[in-house]
């Protein structure tokens, strides 16, 4: 009877062993398969991405051809900025960049910007001739100039309809970047600045706050990339302007991530 009942005790773990040996198999089996499965969606996506962007820019270039054969050189001008812009958005190159690569792009953006609102404003870059070359080489996250302008022309300047300007300076400081974004528009009051600066320093902003989200996704990804000693800080006077500086470390070797 002893015997037995150690038997049962013996069969009812194993029973156990083998079931939950059966259960990770399975739940193995099935991490695989999700992992294949998501892999597949991603081969699709990555194709689908590849598809859509050559019917975009095919489209833009027949576009430029009419504006040229009209003689609408201003709109030719702009759909190819457009296309280089969109180009240089969708590329699936790798997360960081050199400035001139992210200058080229802001160019291309400022031109859209100035054909479509006219004579709203101007833009000026400023980088000292004997700095130009180090700046031009140093790296930081794509699409991290573009968000600072458009931030400006879409909340400095909607009150203007001419006289706007923005200013890009550019230099070195104790073997860091620093970048600064100027404008000359309405500024913002004490506690919308205070907004301001808590959501670019939030953990999470939420998607439906446009005023500030461009500005934390920057600041976010400089802090992942370098550290939480380098990223944005912002300075505003009401009827005055807004300054947007843009802290990084001189770094001009390439990332693994390029």
């Amino acid at each position: 009877m002893h015997m037995d009942k150690i038997m049962i005790l013996t069969t009812s773990k194993f029973e156990r062993l083998v079931k939950n040996r059966v259960a990770q198999e399975m739940m193995v089996q099935n991490v695989s398969l999700e992992k294949d499965l998501a892999q597949k969606q991603a081969d699709i996506t990555y194709l689908q991405n590849q598809i859509n962007p050559h019917f975009l820019y095919n489209t833009l270039e027949c576009i430029r051809g009419q504006a040229l054969n009209e003689g609408m050189d201003d709109l030719a001008d702009t759909v190819k900025a457009l296309a280089l812009f969109f180009r240089y958005n969708i590329s699936v190159k790798g997360t960081v960049v050199s400035f001139e690569e992210e200058l080229k792009n802001l160019e291309n953006y400022i031109s859209i910007q100035q054909y479509r609102f006219k004579n709203k404003f101007t833009m000026h870059v400023d980088i000292e001739p004997e700095e130009k070359k180090q700046i031009l080489v140093c790296r930081l996250p794509k699409l991290c100039l573009q968000p600072l302008v458009e931030n400006a022309i879409l909340h400095a300047f909607n009150e203007i309809t001419t006289g706007g300007r923005v200013t890009l300076k550019a230099f070195c400081t104790d073997g860091n970047l620093s970048i600064v974004v100027a404008d000359n528009g309405s500024g913002m009051s004490p506690e919308q600045l205070k907004k301001l600066d808590a959501s670019i320093h939030a953990e999470h902003v939420e998607e439906g706050k446009e005023h500030g989200i461009g500005l934390h996704n920057v600041n976010r990804r400089i802090q992942l990339l370098f550290g939480k000693e380098y990223g944005l800080s912002v300075k505003s006077f009401s009827g005055i302007g807004t300054f947007v500086e843009v802290f990084l470390p001189m770094r001009t070797e390439p990332f693994d991530e390029e």
